[in-house]
């Protein structure tokens, strides 16, 4: 294979899988294909679970059906689900049949959960204590736990006689407890929990908020099936602030340097339209006052300032507002304080901006009037941004949209639009009082 030539396996087997994953993300499918088939079975497993998606979904429809089914018992049963979560059903049955029944079962419990939900995030891997027990049976029952169950465990859940969440025990309280002493004695009754449709977003706040290092996951009537572990919480808030980002200015929220041309053109190209529509809403403006600009030609070379400008400020609102709102830091009631803000620095930023560009204009052609114009202009349009920047993101979100899609656009489409307006209007008006 003409890339694996700079591929040294041997050196790949020292690398952790992240980064195993990133190398093999920049071959092509036929290469990477032919790596994972020549690494260990549990080094390739977790590379792939740590591949962006696309390129992971890629290899599932080429990766042979036993191979797969190999890489999923390597792997924790919340990774299997994830990445089968990436196919049509009828090759997730397939490769499940493929697998020992024990864990066929788990798998397919996790994937009724949808991909969003604590019950899409959260792992099967916990260990959970009987709340009559011992301190010294509980030890017993961990030293027989295997490698795998002992891994990353700060907190163990505790459960009654019915397998319903109770409680919750450090472990190094049981550690240095009495071996007589019983777990209900030592747990904390006081136990935060999340339910398995519980929205991703909001649990990583919860988590990042009190500090959490996991938090466990009951179903409808109060059965503890899974724990939402901090680590998951850091992922959810990385691609959530990666697809705001993207969304804000009209991608997919998927997209990713190394996405296949043709699909990021059918991504991107539908909201390049939108800009296109948006940008001869402006352009129309200009027509409008086509007679105005023949008559004032200075004034054509101050309408990229004034809608530039505009757009800049705008975006400051814009990004400070999203996010807050995706941090959940916008209570009922904020936004009428933020629009008073925003509306407040729009005067502020309008006014000292304004006067620079008004000064500007009055020397550079000695004209009062084009000084007054630029300014005004720039005046009305730094506020007409601010309150666009947080109006816009609000708006959407009364309209169940999520507030960063293409926020950006809209936008830009009123600081250019409105700039042009305030501008030429301005103008138009500074002409008919000349002519007077």
């Amino acid at each position: 294979m003409s890339e694996e030539k700079t591929i040294n396996l041997d050196e790949l087997k020292q690398l952790h899988p992240a980064d195993v994953a990133d190398d093999l993300q920049r071959l092509s499918l036929e290469d990477t294909q032919s790596v994972l088939l020549a690494l260990p079975h549990k080094l390739a497993a977790e590379a792939l679970s740590e591949m962006e998606w696309e390129k992971a979904e890629q290899l599932l429809e080429l990766l042979p059906e036993e191979k797969l089914a190999g890489f999923f018992l390597e792997l924790p049963h919340s990774d299997v689900a994830d990445l089968l979560g990436l196919l049509p059903p009828g090759n997730q049955r397939r490769l499940l049949d493929r697998l020992p029944p024990e864990h066929a079962t788990d798998i397919r419990q996790l994937l009724r959960y949808s991909d969003d939900s604590a019950g899409g995030i959260m792992t099967d891997r916990f260990i959970a204590l009987r709340s009559d027990q011992t301190v010294q049976q509980s030890m017993d029952m961990l030293r027989g736990r295997n490698e795998q169950d002992r891994e990353d465990v700060a907190y163990l859940y505790v459960t009654d006689a019915a397998e319903k969440l109770v409680g919750i025990l450090p472990i190094r309280v049981l550690v240095f407890a009495r071996a007589d002493k019983k777990i209900s004695e030592l747990m904390d009754k006081e136990v935060g929990f999340v339910r398995v449709d519980d929205d991703q977003e909001e649990i990583a706040r919860r988590l990042e908020h009190y500090h959490y290092l996991g938090l466990p996951v009951v179903d409808r009537h109060g059965y503890l099936v899974g724990v939402v572990r901090a680590t998951e919480a850091l992922e959810i808030a990385r691609d959530e602030a990666t697809e705001d980002m993207q969304l804000m200015v009209g991608l997919s929220g998927e997209e990713r340097a190394l996405t296949p041309w043709n699909r990021s053109i059918l991504r991107r190209l539908p909201w390049l339209y939108v800009n296109l529509f948006t940008a001869f809403m402006a352009a129309a403006v200009v027509w409008y006052f086509e007679d105005t600009i023949a008559q004032w030609t200075a004034l054509a070379i101050f309408l990229p300032i004034i809608a530039g400008q505009g757009g800049n400020a705008g975006m400051q609102t814009l990004t400070v507002i999203i996010r807050d709102m995706a941090l959940g830091e916008l209570e009922p009631g904020d936004g009428k304080k933020a629009l008073f803000k925003e509306a407040a620095l729009g005067v502020v930023n309008g006014l000292a901006i304004g006067l620079v560009v008004g000064l500007i204009g009055w020397w550079w052609k000695d004209s009062p009037e084009l000084g007054f114009v630029a300014g005004g202009a720039m005046l009305l349009n730094q506020v007409a941004a601010a309150l666009s920047g947080v109006l816009i993101p609000f708006g959407l979100k009364w309209c169940k949209v999520d507030p960063a899609m293409a926020s950006s656009i809209f936008l830009t489409t009123v600081t250019d639009v409105m700039g042009f307006i305030f501008f030429l209007g301005l103008g138009s008006l500074a002409l008919k009082h000349l002519a007077n």
